[in-house]
């Protein structure tokens, strides 16, 4: 689903924007590799170039490029178009590469060859004036910029190579390599749109375009008694009467005490005892079988087993062995250099663009053991502005799609938290015991996350408890509000009679008032 959803992406991003992506033609040469491109690109007849190359979609594109098929072997294909002069005009070359199954070993660059090459015959010798692109392989990883100046003395071409060239990305994505050369000498080498280096033909390359002046007499040779040693052991020193060579470095330490819960009648390993002997296991032939050797489970929580020795120490008496100080050699004379003679080959070439061979054609000839490298959007032109605007409308839509479509399937594929875990966490550090707990264990906490059915129980036992309480204190506050109006009604019935119980008490108090009054005239009487 996640691919599903990455190819639609990016193919709806790149074909829909390149269809406007029309640009005007300024260039010497710009391959796309579509309809028609094996006439335009030939082969070498050579046996060694047994690889096979193709056009291939680039991944999230509607774009193809040419692709290498196969592992261990030699790509050799070249094309050849109208020759552009270095120092004439400036320089740009531009490609896209895409490492879709990684460059483990081998080649991702670029051969821009020197005029008057043949195609067919292209090998590793044919001559090309600017070798540039991504070589990998153990320790190297760099991008290539090598240019082929041409001795003004011996006519000979020599290679210069870019000291301290940019790193190759390795992710599996398409990236833009681009080399500007102009015709004061200076370069720039990008990636991806973006300055990696620059400096200048002059001095940035390895070995430098113009030699030295002098160099070392070849015929001058050190003389027999030159002494070179700045210093040597002092012969006036003698070794101290108490220097002691044969002290040892490490001695027992003699301080040292027996831990008092070390085990010295367990062995540290014991037989495996729920092992048991394979069933095809025949004591004649194989001998008595042996069962495997674990670590001693009461040594877990002691301090040791076996037998107890003492520790060892460094020795503080121990000194070596004795060498005399060194002091400086009074003989020294320096250390010995040849001398300097005018250099035979001297030249000093001021503007070595300008004997730069034309370029003539361009060629993939690489050794690689990497499979699934797509080159496309191979430009050639003397306008970098043109440069800028095809990256602008084809690699960084290129990009973008790739980018998106991969930003998807990350969300897609990426594992989901559960719903609440935020929730238990803060829980857990709220509470004290249970925030120390976590930080004890905090590895086991974290691996509750990945258990769906824990983390939603936690929360529920939490909403269940949190609701118990919450009807708790209603009803506490129910009973309380109902009965405090009952009471104070009880009250308010009790201070207010009724009327006509009123009159009868009233009745009843007569009665008894006049009943008092025949009993006081009786005694009377």
């Amino acid at each position: 689903m996640a691919s599903t959803w990455k190819a639609a992406v990016g193919c709806a991003l790149v074909g829909t924007l390149l269809g406007n992506a029309a640009l005007a033609e300024d260039y010497v040469f710009y391959e796309t590799f579509s309809t028609g491109w094996e006439g335009r690109w030939v082969p070498s007849s050579l046996e060694k170039y047994t690889g096979k190359m193709e056009a291939a979609k680039m991944k999230e594109s509607e774009d193809f490029g040419l692709k290498v098929t196969e592992k261990a072997k030699f790509y050799g294909v070249s094309s050849k178009f109208t020759p552009i002069t270095p120092g004439k005009d400036t320089v740009v070359l531009q490609y896209e590469l895409a490492l879709e199954e990684g460059l483990e070993c081998g080649g991702a660059y670029l051969k821009f060859l020197s005029e008057g090459f043949e195609p067919s015959e292209l090998d590793n010798e044919t001559p090309y004036s600017i070798m540039f692109g991504p070589d990998k392989c153990g320790a190297t990883n760099k991008v290539h910029f090598i240019f082929r100046h041409k001795n003004p003395i011996t006519g000979e071409y020599e290679e210069h190579h870019l000291k301290n060239p940019p790193s190759v990305p390795l992710d599996k994505n398409t990236h833009l390599y681009t080399a500007v050369i102009h015709p004061d000498n200076k370069f720039e080498i990008m990636i991806d749109g973006e300055v990696k280096s620059e400096g200048s033909l002059l001095d940035s390359f390895d070995p430098p375009v113009n030699p030295p002046k002098e160099i070392d007499d070849p015929e001058d040779k050190k003389p027999s008694d030159w002494v070179d040693e700045a210093q040597i052991p002092d012969p006036e020193a003698t070794k101290p009467d108490d220097w002691d060579e044969d002290a040892p470095y490490m001695i027992d330490d003699m301080e040292a005490e027996k831990p008092e819960d070390w085990l010295e009648d367990e062995p540290v390993m014991i037989d495996d005892p729920h092992a048991t002997a394979p069933e095809d296991w025949d004591e004649e032939e194989d001998g008595e079988w042996q069962p495997p050797q674990i670590e001693n489970p009461k040594c877990a929580d002691v301090s040791g087993c076996g037998p107890w020795k003492r520790p060892m120490k460094k020795n503080p008496e121990y000194k070596g062995k004795w060498t005399a100080p060194m002091i400086p050699n009074p003989e020294y004379k320096g250390e010995w250099k040849p001398r300097q003679i005018p250099n035979p080959d001297y030249f000093e070439d001021s503007d070595p663009i300008k004997s730069l061979a034309d370029i003539e054609g361009v060629a993939v000839e690489i050794w690689t053991m990497s499979d699934g490298m797509i080159f496309d959007n191979i430009l050639v032109t003397s306008d970098k502005g043109y440069a800028t605007e095809l990256m602008e409308k084809t690699w960084k839509l290129k990009s973008l799609a790739q980018k998106t479509a991969e930003k998807i399937e990350d969300e897609i594929e990426a594992p989901l938290e559960p719903v609440g875990w935020q929730y238990v966490e803060k829980l857990v550090d709220a509470v004290p015991f249970l925030s120390k707990l976590k930080a004890k264990h905090s590895d086991q906490f974290y691996k509750l996350k990945e258990n769906y059915i824990i983390v939603y129980s936690i929360v529920a036992l939490n909403a269940l408890v949190s609701l118990l309480i919450f009807v708790r204190l209603l009803s506490g506050k129910s009973k309380s509000g109902a009965a405090d109006p009952g009471k104070a009604k009880k009250e308010d019935i009790t201070q207010e009679d009724d009327p006509q119980d009123q009159d009868e008490k009233e009745e009843e108090e007569e009665k008894v008032e006049e009943e008092e009054k025949v009993k006081r005239r009786s005694r009377r009487a």
